[in-house]
């Protein structure tokens, strides 16, 4: 090989590895850096008992944004099916997993304490989907499975309507054209 080759080669190699070190630094700088709306929150309580009669951390500022929020609780329910929460949960009665309409909660009923169990998991079945799902997907589904358990009263939309019995069925008539519909405008609201 001539000495000309050589010097070629080592530039190669060498402009090579430059560019291989710069961007694995520029990729772990950008992945160090998430948006505060994409990241968990810090410390999450699931008890009221602390050491020397402490106090709990405040509340994740997030919360206010995504509690009652029917947009996210609307996204939430999308994700809830997608990632097959379902399978477990059974759309929120339990199955595998346990129940979410109760309001009977192991790990705390808060948003920010919700969003701690799915994302890191809890023992006996609940898996971590820390970096598996976006966190805010997983502040939608929180979102979606706090409403659950939510009477429909204090979820800020009305309450629950009374179920009213559908009007009574009329039987079709020789001589009487059926698309002659029943007058429903004397039904009771």
């Amino acid at each position: 090989m001539s000495l000309r080759y050589q010097k070629h080669n080592r530039c190669l190699t060498f402009a090579g590895a430059m560019v291989f070190t710069l961007t694995g630094l520029a990729l772990a700088q950008q992945s160090s850096y998430l948006p505060p709306s994409q990241s968990g929150p810090p410390f999450v309580a699931v008890t009221k008992l602390f050491p020397g009669g402490g106090s709990p951390p405040p509340q994740d500022p997030r919360v206010k944004m995504y509690q009652g929020n029917p947009f996210y609780i609307n996204e939430g329910h999308r994700l809830f099916i997608w990632y097959n929460c379902v399978g477990c949960h059974s759309n929120g009665g339990g199955g595998m997993g346990p129940a979410l309409m109760d309001n009977q909660w192991r790990y705390g009923g808060q948003l920010d304490q919700i969003f701690a169990s799915i994302s890191q998991g809890r023992p006996n079945g609940m898996p971590s989907w820390n970096g598996k799902i976006p966190d805010g997907q997983i502040w939608e589904l929180a979102t979606f499975v706090r409403s659950l358990s939510v009477p429909a009263s204090t979820r800020g939309g009305p309450a629950q309507a009374v179920p009213v019995p559908p009007p009574p069925m009329t039987t079709h008539r020789p001589g009487k054209p059926v698309s002659e519909a029943p007058d429903v405008t004397s039904a009771p609201k």
